[in-house]
């Protein structure tokens, strides 16, 4: 599945960890691998599953690591060459940042950080940038994908801030007359996310990443899962089901086309996949390191259409068969030039132009009859949640929160 492309611009890939020490073990000799590419794993990422503070995914499906499992795996990355970034990214805080139990959390959680030797802090609050900065000048802030930053006004405000790193919004990744700008007039380092199958100005994404950044605050027993795909979660996934020229227009990068990037001076690649087992999390990494991958690109990108095979508000409802699709990555060989030469407006819209529906035509297989049962389950759900009696509740406990199937 992996060719080596040799003499691919330098750049530098930053990934998730799982905490434990076989997989730096295995990202090591990834690095090793494709040394004469010129690209590596430059610097992972990662944080404690709660805090009162969270973070910007959802804690459900993060690995646990305790404070000495934490700071001895940093140590590890290091020993490797490897750069730790801690993901401090919560979209909402629920003003914890200003309570003084809130605050002195948040200046433990600093300290501790700085102890334990973490290079950089990944953050999506204003606030917070300008009060790291100010005040723990000792990290590197890299303004969070979750700061939306899709625009050059965005940028130059977030770099006032403090930031000397921006993870710009995956919905420029299209638009190189914009990234080229933001390019030219920015100091900062520039990192785009290479492999996020979201809706691309996805209207859901606000409130998502407010559910998580909550979920991630406070010790939640789910077992139907239900905090890991809410209600946005079904309402993305079944637009992309419903009209697969959704599927081409997501943000998303192929391996073969990173040197875009590199070529007009994007410093690094992210990876996104907190959650995803190591397997899985190190095929994807591989992919891009290599530059090249045959096979079915979309199984690298997105499955997420595969956790409606079962309802989780109707217990009784048989599981669905597996539902496939698939995109042969070779079938999109030469795609990308259409928006390097037209710079088509993605971040404002479509209007008349049907490039990535005409594509999705000719690109995208599935099985449409078990398809359109997804889209059928994913409707009674969505039905069912908004519903004027939902068919879950969340009750606090003192150990947490509780999610209760009705």
């Amino acid at each position: 599945m992996y060719e080596r492309v040799f003499n691919m611009t330098t750049i530098k890939f930053c990934v998730p960890t799982t905490f434990e020490s076989s997989f730096l073990e295995r990202i090591n000799g990834l690095n090793e691998k494709y040394r004469d590419t010129g690209s590596r794993v430059y610097e992972i990422y990662g944080s404690f599953k709660f805090s009162i503070l969270g973070t910007g995914w959802p804690a459900t499906i993060l690995p646990h690591v305790d404070e000495d499992r934490f700071a001895q795996h940093v140590e590890e990355a290091h020993a490797y060459g490897i750069r730790f970034a801690y993901t401090l990214n919560p979209v909402c805080m629920g003003l914890a940042e200003y309570m003084e139990e809130g605050r002195a959390a948040l200046n433990d959680l600093l300290r501790k950080l700085l102890e334990f030797k973490v290079d950089t802090l990944i953050i999506a609050i204003p606030y917070l940038i300008e009060y790291v900065a100010k005040n723990f000048p000792q990290f590197e802030i890299n303004a969070s994908s979750l700061c939306y930053i899709d625009s050059l006004n965005r940028a130059l405000i977030y770099e006032s801030l403090g930031a000397t790193r921006l993870t710009l919004s995956e919905d420029l990744n299209k638009s190189f007359k914009l990234l080229k700008l933001i390019r030219e007039k920015c100091k900062a380092k520039l990192e785009i996310i290479a492999n996020n199958g979201c809706l691309l100005r996805c209207p859901f994404r606000t409130y998502h990443n407010t559910i998580t950044a909550h979920v991630s605050q406070c010790p939640i027993d789910d077992p139907i899962g239900f905090t890991y795909k809410p209600y946005p979660f079904m309402r993305c996934t079944l637009k992309r089901l419903s009209d697969h020229k959704e599927i081409l227009k997501a943000p998303w990068i192929r391996p073969e086309d990173i040197k875009y990037y590199a070529q007009i001076g994007i410093d690094y690649i992210k990876i996104a996949g907190r959650g995803l087992p190591a397997d899985d999390l190190l095929k994807l990494i591989e992919a891009y390191l290599a530059g090249r991958y045959d096979g079915d690109i979309y199984a690298l990108i997105d499955n997420s259409y595969i956790h409606f095979c079962w309802n989780m508000f109707d217990l009784s409802e048989e599981p669905l068969p597996l539902l496939r699709i698939s995109i042969d990555n070779r079938s999109l060989d030469g795609w990308y030039e259409y928006f390097i030469k037209n710079d088509p407006p993605c971040i404002i819209g479509c209007g008349d132009c049907n490039y990535c529906g005409e594509i999705a035509k000719r690109v995208v297989k599935t099985d449409l009859e078990i398809e359109k049962k997804y889209i059928e389950r994913i409707k009674r759900m969505i039905d069912k949640i908004t519903s004027i009696k939902p068919p879950i509740v969340i009750r606090q406990t003192e150990e947490g929160r509780v999610v209760t199937y009705i």
